[in-house]
């Protein structure tokens, strides 16, 4: 025991990288040799005692924030602070630029597959218009593309209670509303000109918060509503396809995907749910709803079987059943790809602002592309109105995030204001009254609209 406490002292660690709290726990850890001089000096009987302080000291230690273990770790192993550290910073900016490219890649993808589903999808409803047979099938598609990702491991399979389902009952309601009401709006006018119309969400969005959940706005963000509202009027002026169905069809789907993204920070507060997943969950649920309506508003309307003609249209018009069910895979594949490749941007860390500005650029590519497929005559007051509209959608992101970002500063310093006090307490979901950033912050994807 003597040669055994002669061994140089050999502390865990260093208290020179960690802040001062961990250099106090740090401090506590007992040396080598003092633990083997107690554990010789002691009786047997308190060999046990020890051995649970020294325990419950680790246990501690391994307790602090994940960001400073692998500094201290590389430093024990190495046995010097420095080397370490100076090799963790090397490796940063790799990661970084790394880190640049691959959300730039999602990005692309992100873009390419939501322009490649609107051309699929108004090519083939310009052959076959069965928009709710078409929106129905879609569904099916991602549905059965994520039970694929979850039986090959591919994507974890998520766990939901009948009170999660229960949760999730309305929410699948609106998005069931938001994309079948797109889906006829495309079939009615221009796609170009219903992303326009699309494009007026946040209008009622910033309406409907403060009527169903008592979000209070500054002025600044009412203010960015504006050229949205001049540019949808603008463009509507001399939109050739222009139809109050499909306008009409356009609006109940913003109605449909704002009411979604309420009721979502609403009833899923505590929903423990990736964005994939949440997605998949909701299209699943929402064939419950999707396919009676399609079959009594569209397949058995009358009595009659009016698939059947306008499958055997489109047959015809594509040139066989092979071709034509591959347009139709197609189409569904295309909307479970856009749709899983803008959570997969969300993953990447970007803020809700980012992907907003994003979202609207990636709007303009969809106008801009299907104009130029589909050959559409576009004036140059349509022009005008479409980028001003679209400009709108990128200046009340902003607008938005700036009031979240102010609201989250006076939280923080603990100053009220006086118009926060004599207003009603929002919702506990939203945010705002504890200190938390709102709920479309918090977790970004509950304010996405159906990007198609």
């Amino acid at each position: 025991m003597q040669a055994v406490a002669a061994m140089p002292t050999a502390r865990l660690g260093t208290g020179r990288t960690l802040g001062a709290g961990r250099r106090t726990l740090v401090a506590q850890l007992p040396s080598a040799r003092n633990v083997l001089q107690r554990v010789g000096a002691q009786p047997a009987g308190q060999l046990s005692s020890e051995l649970a302080r020294l325990s419950q000291l680790g246990a501690a230690y391994k307790r602090r924030p994940a960001l400073q273990r692998p500094v201290t770790t590389a430093a024990a192993a190495a046995g010097a602070s420095g080397a370490p550290t100076v090799a963790a910073a090397a490796a940063a900016p790799a990661e970084s630029k790394g880190g640049g490219l691959k959300i730039g890649a999602y990005i692309f993808l992100w873009y390419a597959f939501n322009i490649m589903f609107n051309l699929l999808n108004k090519s083939t409803l310009n052959i076959f218009p069965a928009p709710w047979f078409l929106a129905t099938f879609q569904l099916m598609a991602s549905g059965a593309f994520m039970c694929v990702l979850w039986a090959l491991r591919l994507q974890p399979l998520p766990k939901v209670s009948v009170a999660d389902l229960r949760a999730l009952a309305p929410v699948a309601l609106f998005h069931t509303v938001g994309h079948v009401s797109a889906c006829v709006s495309f079939s009615q006018m221009a796609v170009s000109f219903a992303h326009v119309v699309k494009s007026a969400e946040p209008v009622l969005s910033v309406v409907l918060a403060q009527i169903i959940l008592g979000e209070v706005y500054p002025w600044y963000v009412w203010l960015s509503l504006l050229p949205i509202i001049a540019g949808c009027s603008l463009a509507a002026m001399k939109e050739v396809s222009f139809a109050w169905s499909g306008f009409n069809n356009a609006m109940v789907s913003n109605f449909g995907m704002v009411l979604r993204n309420i009721y979502s920070k609403k009833f899923l507060g505590q929903l423990k749910l990736d964005g994939i997943n949440l997605f998949a969950i909701l299209s699943i649920m929402s064939i419950a709803y999707c396919l009676p309506a399609a079959l009594y508003f569209e397949g058995f309307k009358g009595g009659v079987n009016n698939w059947a003609p306008m499958w055997d249209a489109a047959v015809l018009a594509q040139g066989g059943v092979w071709p034509f069910a591959k347009l139709l895979a197609a189409g569904g594949l295309f909307y479970h790809l856009y749709n899983q490749t803008s959570y997969m941007v969300l993953d990447q860390g970007i803020s809700p602002v980012t992907f907003s500005v994003g979202n609207t650029m990636k709007r303009v590519a969809v106008v801009v592309s299907s104009v130029l497929f589909f050959k559409n005559p576009v004036a140059a007051m349509n022009w005008v109105g479409s980028m001003v509209a679209l400009l709108g959608t990128g200046l009340y992101s902003l607008a938005k995030q700036k009031a979240t970002d102010e609201a989250k500063a006076k939280a923080g310093s603990g100053a009220k204001p006086a118009a926060a006090a004599a207003a009603p307490p929002p919702p506990k979901a939203g945010g705002g009254a504890s200190g938390e950033p709102p709920a479309d912050v918090q977790e970004p994807w509950r304010d996405l609209p159906p990007r198609g």
